[in-house]
């Protein structure tokens, strides 16, 4: 478990990186510049998440490419060897990174609903889930206009978000490594034949 929430630090500590900007943003006072600074601060933080996890993806295969090989090995030798298992590359890993970096959003929600189900004036837990994930409540803030308690539920569009933002590019990091290793394959049976 603490190998995935390791995985996740990255998209949630520049989450809160963005959140600072967002809350700034929302200070300037020409209505259609906040929103353009907004989508502009979202599409930067989907950029350097989406390149982080394409990294990732790539880094996991060839980690599970280099546990294939030592598998051979143990089959070969009997020789116990040490595997990278959690380090291994799975399809569904990069949705779970960025699952994970929304779980404080969703306690938060469920505390804050809580709350206002007791006293309605009661919003504490939402207005922290609000900051952090400002980048995307900030935009309730400039399209339904004064601060309603249901905004911060509008925050919830980070649990899509954020987890394809993560998932799509640890795929496509891994199948560009699996490109790789076929075209390495292609070259050697051009030049040794069948044989390899």
């Amino acid at each position: 478990m603490w190998y995935y929430i390791k995985q996740s630090f990255l998209s949630f500590i520049y989450l809160i990186f963005m959140a600072m900007i967002s809350l700034s943003i929302i200070l300037i006072q020409v209505a259609w510049l906040r929103i353009v600074l907004n989508f502009a601060c979202v599409a930067l933080y989907l950029v350097v998440v989406c390149a982080a996890s394409f990294k990732d993806g790539e880094t996991a295969l060839k980690t599970r490419i280099a546990n294939d090989t030592e598998r051979r090995e143990i089959i070969r030798t009997g020789e116990d060897r040490p595997l990278k298992l959690k380090e291994e590359y799975k399809p569904w890993k990069g949705f779970v990174f960025g699952l994970i970096s929304c779980v404080p959003l969703v306690i938060l929600l469920i505390i804050n609903t809580i709350l206002i189900s007791i006293n309605p004036s009661w919003t504490g837990a939402g207005a922290i889930s609000g900051l952090i994930y400002a980048m995307f409540y900030v935009f309730s803030q400039m399209f339904f206009g004064a601060f309603q308690w249901w905004h911060y539920y509008f925050s919830l569009v980070a649990l899509v978000i954020i987890p394809l933002a993560t998932g799509i590019p640890y795929m496509l990091g891994a199948r560009k490594v699996e490109l790789q290793q076929e075209m390495i394959k292609n070259k050697q049976r051009q030049i040794y034949g069948d044989k390899f």
